[in-house]
């Protein structure tokens, strides 16, 4: 080809030349440029297997895993096989987890149709036999049905779980109580970081026993709400001690609180022991120390409302004990054998009782469990009656008492029971721990104070009764010094209630010297709260409405401090 035009110019090919050769490499240059990562200023990766690696910074030789972070050899003369040959063994890359197959499972869902109306369809799903996990599921079965751990190795069990899945093997009571163990380790170590993680106060409950081996023990339960306004219930310890005096009880909880590391406690509530006051100044030292302690612990100590009630009615039914102790001996004679209760049951349909349930016997130190007696045993007084007149045995054990329940004793029993009934309702809304119950604390009190102040029989026992009601009750609640002004600021802080309703209890049930002084007490309390928590709150909590300590807290307190 000639390098001359149609008229001989040289000049003319060659610029023209000269300009499609730099269009070019300009062209060829864009496109490396292309190429280039904008990132790293290297060439980009067309391998599919660059997908799952970055490039290390410091040495561009090698590449990270993005699922397990580790260094990979990426020198351009190997080319992608080692990226490749990491991805198909690497233990955190998504479809390596789990290569078994899965079966074909049909779980049953409800759809809604245009029309409105609704049909269940069978939907399939994948589902694979996981041994680990049925391993685990067994150990929570064993805790929370208090099975043996000997369980395990029963025969019919064993059948069973064959029966059920054959790749199931099942373990040795051994191991059954090694996997029940490290369940409970897994399980503390979820609370204690609840508990690191916790921007709410706690609430403990906490009260000892004496087994029949003359044995101690006490349980602590923390009461506390999360950050999604869950209530949640944890026994964070049952232990034995030496004792029941107050620095023992103190230090016990102490060490508890230690090993939990939980310091930000509300209040503790106990029984009304002597005992516990000496463990609650305790506690309440302690946290002082600590720098934990709310409104310098003042309201620590939280009587329990329940345990009140119990020694309220315990003294009311003083006017009841000898009725009381002759049906109790005519319930023991007939639950004490199968053969004893078989004749009570005849004579139930002898006297045609109409009634499918049976007499329950009480624990004495228990006064609702008495109530239950006193009120399944009055439906059969007649076949009673009738056993006392046929059964030989059980006329002389109840001789021992002064014999069987008379008509008068049946009738002091049935006058009693409404009035009773009215308290054992109280004790099971005040005693419930699914749910909050600490707005209902100071309605449920005074309330029960009102009743036993309007009783207006005309019954000398009941009014006796209700008098030595009405002087244990006054022995915890008619001093306003010795109240916890805590079981105030539930009511206030309940949107049905707030202040307007405290202050009407309040001078409903005191004098209006002790009122007034009570309420400026409760109004002083609930601006210090309100103080304390805005100077406490962390500064990334202000804006979370969703935390218990957020700022919808706060406003919920001062809300209650302006009404009223």
């Amino acid at each position: 080809m000639s390098s001359f035009d149609e008229n001989g110019d040289f000049n003319s090919v060659f610029v023209d030349s000269m300009m499609e050769s730099d269009e070019e490499g300009r062209q060829n240059s864009a496109a490396k440029k292309a190429s280039l990562d904008k990132n790293t200023g290297n060439r980009k990766r067309k391998s599919k297997w660059w997908s799952h690696f970055s490039v290390d910074e410091e040495d561009p030789t090698f590449a990270s895993c993005k699922y397990c972070q580790k260094l990979i050899g990426c020198k351009t003369k190997n080319g992608t096989t080692p990226l490749a040959n990491h991805i198909s063994r690497c233990k955190k890359y998504p479809p390596n987890l789990d290569k078994k197959q899965k079966l074909i499972d049909f779980e049953s869902e409800t759809l809604v149709n245009e029309d409105g109306s609704t049909e269940i369809v069978s939907v399939p799903k994948c589902w694979k036999f996981d041994h680990d996990l049925c391993r685990k599921k067994l150990a929570k079965m064993l805790i929370v049905d208090e099975l043996p751990f000997a369980f395990v190795e029963r025969e019919g069990f064993i059948e069973f779980c064959k029966a059920l899945n054959p790749l199931f093997k099942l373990h040795s009571r051994t191991t059954a109580t090694r996997d029940c163990y490290a369940l409970f380790i897994e399980q503390r170590n979820e609370l204690k970081n609840t508990f690191k993680n916790l921007y709410s106060r706690v609430c403990l409950t906490t009260d000892t026993w004496t087994s029949g081996q003359n044995l101690s023990y006490m349980c602590l339960t923390a009461h506390f709400i999360d950050d999604e306004w869950n209530l949640h219930k944890r026994i964070i310890n049952f232990c034995p001690i030496a004792g029941h005096s107050g620095q023992l009880i103190g230090r016990a909880v102490e060490k508890c609180l230690i090993e939990w590391g939980l310091k930000n406690i509300m209040t503790i509530t106990v029984d009304n022991a002597s005992s516990n006051d000496l463990a609650i100044e305790y506690l309440r030292r302690r946290l002082t120390i600590w720098e934990s302690s709310l409104l310098e612990g003042r309201y620590l100590h939280m009587r329990c409302a329940s345990h009140i009630l119990n020694l309220i009615m315990k003294e009311g039914l003083k006017e009841l004990d000898f009725s009381i102790m002759k049906v109790r001996t005519l319930v023991r004679y007939v639950r004490s054998s199968p053969a004893r209760l078989q004749k009570f049951k005849t004579c139930i349909e002898e006297e045609k009782e109409d009634s499918k349930s049976l007499v329950t016997l009480d624990v004495e130190t228990r006064w609702n469990s008495t109530f239950l007696m006193l009120e399944s045993a009055i439906k059969f007084k007649k076949a009673f009656a009738s056993l006392y007149m046929k059964d030989s045995y059980c006329f002389k054990e109840l001789r021992k008492v002064g014999g069987g329940p008379i008509e008068d004793d049946w009738k002091r029993v049935s006058s009693f029971l409404p009035f009773l009934s009215i308290f054992y309702d109280v004790t099971l809304r005040l005693s419930g721990s699914r749910y909050v119950t600490c707005n209902h604390y100071a309605h449920e009190i005074y309330g029960t104070r009102l009743m036993i102040s309007n009783i207006s029989d005309d019954d000398e026992g009941i009014k006796k009764m209700a008098a030595q009601m009405m002087s244990k009750y006054d022995k915890y609640y008619g001093n306003i010094d010795n109240i916890n002004i805590m079981m105030f600021v539930g009511v206030i802080l309940d949107p049905r209630h707030k202040l307007n309703y405290v202050n009407w209890i309040v001078h409903d049930s005191y004098d209006e010297t002790q009122a007034t002084l009570l309420f400026l007490k409760i109004k002083m309390v609930l601006q210090s709260l309100f103080d304390s928590y805005a100077s406490s709150m962390p500064p990334s909590k202000t804006s979370d409405m969703s935390s218990p300590t957020s700022t919808s807290y706060l406003i919920s307190l001062k809300v209650g401090l302006n009404v009223g």
